[in-house]
C-alpha cells in the first residue's frame, strides 16, 4: 500500500490528489469539494465532521469511524482525498452517491463478536489491493470498524498490534467487545503473496438477511428516535422527514419481527424473556409518542436502551 504524508495545509480549494499515491478526482462534484486533513495519526480523541462523527486515523491512509450521514458525510469522507470507503455494517451502503463523489464503497460485514478468518483475510486483502486512502465504517465508528482495522492494519504489517490497541481505545471500543480487541491483539502480519487479491471481487453491496438484517434495522431507528428525543419528542428542525410516531412504530415492527425469526427463536430462552420485556418497553414507547406525552416517552425510551444494553452483553456482544 503506498505509504502517504500528512499536507500543513488544512483547507485546499484544488483538483490535486490530497495523499501522495492518488489520482486526481474524476468527477465534477468531487473537485468542488474542499479538501480538508484527516486526523492526525497521534490524535487522542475521535473528531467529528459534517456527517461524520468518532474519526479516527489509524495509519497513513487508513481512517476509521461512523457511517456517513447521507451525502454530506460523504463529502466530508471525499474531502479527506479518500478513494475507497469499507462498510462493515449491516446496512447496505449509497453506493450511487459515493461514486458520484468519485468513491469505491465496499461491503464486508461483520459482528460485534469479532470475525471468522475467512472474513479477516479479505479485509486485509482490501486493504492491500483497493486504492486509498481507505476510510472504513460500521455504523457509530466505535466497535466494529475500529477492531476491523485494527486487525486488517497488522495483518498488512502497516502497524504493530499495541498501536492497533491503543487507537481503537481513541476511537471507543467497548471493553465489553472481548472478540473485537481479541481480533487486534491475535493478528500477526501475512506475507505478500496471501494479501494479493482481484480489486474487482470484492462487493460494492452483500446481502444481509436474518436477525443481522433486522438488528440493522434497530440501530437506524433507535439512532433516528435518539434525534427525536433531543428534540423534545416533536420532529427535529434539522431532520424533517424523522416523524416520531412513524419511528416508533417502525421499532415496534422489527421487535414484533423477532418473535418469529429462525435465528431469534432458537436462542436460549433467556433471550425470549428479555426480548418479551424488551418488545412491551418498546409499546409503551410507541404509545407515548402517539399520545404526545413526553415524559412517558422519557421514561419509556431510558427503559428501551436498558434492555437493549442488558441483551447486547449476553448474547452480542460475546
Amino acid at each position: 500500500m503506498t505509504k502517504t504524508h500528512h499536507l500543513s495545509a488544512v483547507l485546499i480549494l484544488s483538483t490535486a490528489p490530497f495523499w501522495s499515491g492518488c489520482t486526481a478526482p474524476a468527477s465534477d462534484a468531487q473537485v468542488q469539494i474542499a479538501r480538508v486533513a484527516p486526523p492526525a495519526v497521534t490524535a487522542g480523541t475521535a473528531e467529528h465532521r459534517p456527517g461524520l462523527h468518532q474519526v479516527v486515523t489509524y495509519g497513513d491512509g487508513l481512517v476509521c469511524g461512523g457511517a456517513p450521514e447521507g451525502e454530506e458525510g460523504l463529502r466530508s469522507i471525499a474531502a479527506m482525498g479518500i478513494k475507497t470507503v469499507i462498510s462493515v455494517d449491516g446496512a447496505a451502503p449509497d453506493v450511487a452517491t459515493a461514486e458520484k463523489l468519485g468513491l469505491r464503497y465496499v461491503h464486508l460485514p461483520i459482528s460485534y463478536s469479532g470475525f471468522p478468518d475467512e472474513r479477516g483475510l479479505e479485509l486485509a486483502q482490501a486493504v492491500a489491493n483497493l486504492p486509498g486512502p481507505i476510510y472504513l465504517h460500521c455504523h457509530h465508528g466505535k466497535h466494529r470498524s475500529a477492531g476491523a482495522l485494527a486487525a486488517a492494519g497488522v495483518m498488512n504489517g502497516l502497524f504493530d498490534n499495541e498501536h492497533a490497541q491503543a487507537r481503537m481505545k481513541v476511537s471507543g471500543t467497548a471493553a465489553d467487545y472481548q472478540g473485537l480487541w481479541q481480533e487486534a491483539k491475535d493478528a500477526r502480519p501475512m506475507p505478500k503473496e496471501a494479501l494479493r487479491a482481484d480489486p474487482a471481487k470484492f462487493p460494492s453491496v452483500s446481502k444481509v438477511s436474518g436477525l443481522v438484517a433486522i438488528m440493522t434495522e434497530v440501530d437506524i431507528a433507535n439512532d433516528n428516535l435518539k434525534a427525536v428525543q433531543k428534540a423534545g419528542w416533536q420532529v427535529p428542525k434539522d431532520h424533517p422527514d424523522l416523524v416520531p410516531a412513524k419511528e416508533s412504530a417502525r421499532l415496534e415492527t422489527l421487535y414484533t419481527q423477532m418473535h418469529t425469526e429462525p435465528d431469534s427463536t432458537a436462542k436460549p430462552a433467556e433471550y425470549q424473556d428479555i426480548l418479551k420485556r424488551s418488545h412491551e418497553v418498546v409499546r409503551q414507547l410507541d404509545a407515548a409518542i402517539r399520545s404526545n406525552q413526553a415524559d412517558a416517552a422519557e421514561k419509556a425510551f431510558a427503559a428501551v436502551q436498558k434492555s437493549c444494553k442488558e441483551c447486547h452483553k449476553l448474547y452480542r456482544d460475546q
